[in-house]
């Protein structure tokens, strides 16, 4: 009897991956709730963070949600070309943080 193992994660990165989504949901609920001032607020706090030189998984989720929100709201206002491509290098350098971090 063979078994893939292709499709088989270990419990423990499931728990992970399952616990930030619920954290990022959870934040995404929040940032939604934010007038836009506000929510620039944030972004500068959480920009303030990165550049303190502290970056956390805690931060990098931050820091991913708050874009997310700002390609949410600003799809409505037709910028969302010129921001995918500046949240999707954004993502990329918060990806490589978060690698160097663990």
């Amino acid at each position: 009897m063979t078994t893939n193992n292709s499709n088989i994660i270990s419990l423990k990165n499931w728990k992970e991956a399952n616990k930030e989504s619920r954290e990022e949901a959870s934040l995404l609920n929040y940032l939604k709730a934010l007038s836009f001032h506000d929510l620039m607020n944030e972004a500068e706090s959480a920009r303030k963070e990165l550049n303190s030189g502290s970056i956390s998984e805690e931060v990098a989720l931050k820091s991913k949600t708050i874009l997310k929100e700002f390609t949410h709201r600003l799809k409505s206002d037709g910028l969302s070309a010129n921001l995918k491509l500046i949240t999707d290098s954004a993502e990329g350098k918060i990806l490589k943080l978060k690698n160097l971090i663990k």
